[in-house]
């Protein structure tokens, strides 16, 4: 049997991934995890500035006993794209992790530093009237020490199929995406699954001039195998936030992401700057 603390930086790097920017989990405005249609157009420029701040704090028995743990996880991912075509993006993305793991008080588990990177493309095929649909392919790249439990140390690959219906005010999105997750450490390999899977829904409600109200509800595999603290096999979560955009070029916005199960975090705080030129 794998020991906490691995089970537990495992759970901790997948949950970055799959709440960042891998392949297949890619996003609409942030503060979503589901992506929309929306491409930048021929030459134009998009800058996201990402945080979030995720929170864990449960007992359970994983063998010798209750424990308390208690996990901190802070990530920063900026996100460049460039639109090749008017409805085809090409996106570039970093990842920051920092994070911190305590059992009864007792540090057992904490890194920081560069995470894997992301290279994708988003295409949207498919258009008519008020609804769309795209493919965005995608890579997360070995820039981070799988050592340090900040990275996985091969390349991935993932695909989400998304739709997008406006309708008034409204805009309601979807998302079905799958990530192949390999590893470099034998150990990874055996506490952490290969297959991961999201669908998810999200909408958009205009109430005034540059004032979006977000929402959002999803499914997911979770990354970690057998963790008594993140236990099942699939997580559902909800999102609720808002976007403020003083102009067309400028997106601000703040959200938070709750677990509906315990195969998620607790709590996850989402802030978020965009820029377009």
């Amino acid at each position: 049997m794998w020991s906490n603390s691995l089970l537990r930086r495992a759970a901790c790097f997948l949950a970055a991934l799959q709440l960042a920017v891998v392949p297949a989990a890619g996003r609409a405005a942030h503060p979503f995890l589901t992506d929309d249609t929306g491409t930048q157009g021929t030459g134009n420029w998009q800058l996201e500035l990402l945080g979030q701040r995720s929170y864990l704090d449960r007992s359970a028995d994983a063998g010798a006993g209750p424990v308390r743990q208690e996990s901190r996880e802070t990530s920063f991912n900026p996100v460049l794209t460039y639109g090749l075509r008017d409805n085809l993006d090409l996106a570039v993305g970093l990842n920051h992790l920092r994070y911190r793991v305590t059992e009864d008080g007792a540090v057992t588990d904490e890194a920081s530093g560069m995470s894997d990177s992301t290279l994708e493309l988003k295409w949207r095929f498919h258009e008519s009237g008020d609804f769309s649909l795209a493919l965005k392919p995608g890579l997360s790249l070995p820039t981070g020490n799988e050592n340090r439990g900040l990275g996985t140390g091969r390349t991935s690959w993932g695909v989400t199929l998304i739709a997008t219906y406006e309708a008034g005010p409204w805009t309601f999105l979807g998302n079905a995406a799958y990530t192949r997750q390999r590893y470099g450490l034998s150990q990874d390999e055996a506490a952490s699954r290969e297959h991961l899977w999201r669908l998810s829904g999200g909408a958009t409600w205009s109430v005034a001039d540059g004032v979006r109200l977000v929402g959002e509800l999803g499914i997911r595999t979770n990354g970690a195998r057998d963790d008594p603290f993140q236990p099942g096999r699939n997580g559902q979560f909800a999102m609720l936030g808002a976007i403020y955009s003083p102009d067309k070029k400028v997106d601000l916005d703040v959200g938070v992401r709750r677990r509906l199960n315990r195969a998620e975090p607790d709590t996850v705080i989402l802030v978020g700057a965009t820029f377009r030129w």
